[in-house]
């Protein structure tokens, strides 16, 4: 049994009181953390950083298996926050435990449509991920019609899922909950070029990402004509290193590479919101 539509003249307060039992359904079913978290550096930096860096890594790493034939991905994914912006202003402050949900698809690819869950805790990142369909993602996204809420399983699943159906079904029934009880709603678009690299050493993973733009949420994601602004200035980019419990020395050294590479702690998501207000 999932919850359905909430009733207009209902506060969020007043449905959460209604509510209440699913809170503490939440509570008891509550699994201990096994997700696989990592380390993940944000930096903001030029294109004359990136290409030192990649002059430097050319070596020792190799392209993702899914780029293109030019290198690069397109991604673009779809945010959802709570009515009071919780997701935000968390990222902002730097809460230690705190996640956020996203619908994402790759290079405008609307036959793969993943559905996932960003975690942060104790300065380490982890990630839950399944494949969901388009009659899905217009549920989720607050279309289609809700007696269908109860969703089922897409029949494949993306790499991040190791227990299948389960999981899948699992993830797809706790946005539904959560959506519900914390309001949550779409809230930005973001969309940007991604140039991936992996280091097997450390499982690093380094990724350039140019041309970040942002858009509200139009009711039509994933599908195109999405009016997009830059959100960061010319020639200003962000570079992602992540790792598991070590980073080599090789890697390390990227920092000084850069000659002006400037540590950010927020997300793309954040600066999406911080600047599309502006």
């Amino acid at each position: 049994m999932l919850l359905g539509a909430i009733p207009s003249k209902l506060s969020a307060a007043g449905f959460r009181r209604k509510n209440s039992k699913w809170f503490e359904c939440i509570k008891r079913n509550k699994r201990v953390d096994t997700r696989s978290y990592r380390n993940e550096l944000k930096f903001l930096c030029t294109e004359q950083d990136l290409f030192l860096i990649k002059n430097k890594i050319r070596h020792i790493c190799r392209l993702d298996a899914n780029v293109g034939a030019g290198g690069t991905y397109i991604v673009k994914s779809l945010y959802f926050d709570t009515d009071d912006d919780r997701c935000y202003h968390e990222n902002l402050t730097g809460v230690d435990d705190r996640k956020k949900y996203r619908i994402r698809i790759y290079n405008d690819d609307t036959s793969v449509i993943k559905l996932e869950c960003k975690y942060s805790f104790h300065g380490k990142k982890a990630k839950e991920s399944c494949n969901i369909t388009r009659q899905q993602c217009e549920i989720l996204t607050g279309r289609g019609d809700r007696q269908r809420a109860l969703l089922q399983p897409s029949a494949t699943y993306g790499n991040d899922m190791e227990n299948g159906a389960q999981e899948t079904q699992q993830l797809l029934s706790r946005f539904l909950l959560e959506r519900n009880l914390y309001l949550l709603t779409p809230e930005i678009i973001v969309d940007y070029r991604r140039t991936p690299y992996v280091y097997p050493a450390g499982n690093v993973r380094i990724t350039f990402d140019r041309a970040i733009r942002s858009a509200p949420p139009t009711g039509r994601f994933p599908a195109g004509n999405t009016m997009f602004r830059s959100i960061l200035p010319e020639n200003v980019h962000i570079l992602e290193v992540k790792y598991d419990e070590f980073i080599p020395a090789a890697i390390l050294e990227l920092e000084a590479t850069g000659r002006t590479l400037r540590r950010i702690s927020f997300s793309k998501y954040a600066l999406c919101r911080e600047y599309s207000a502006a």
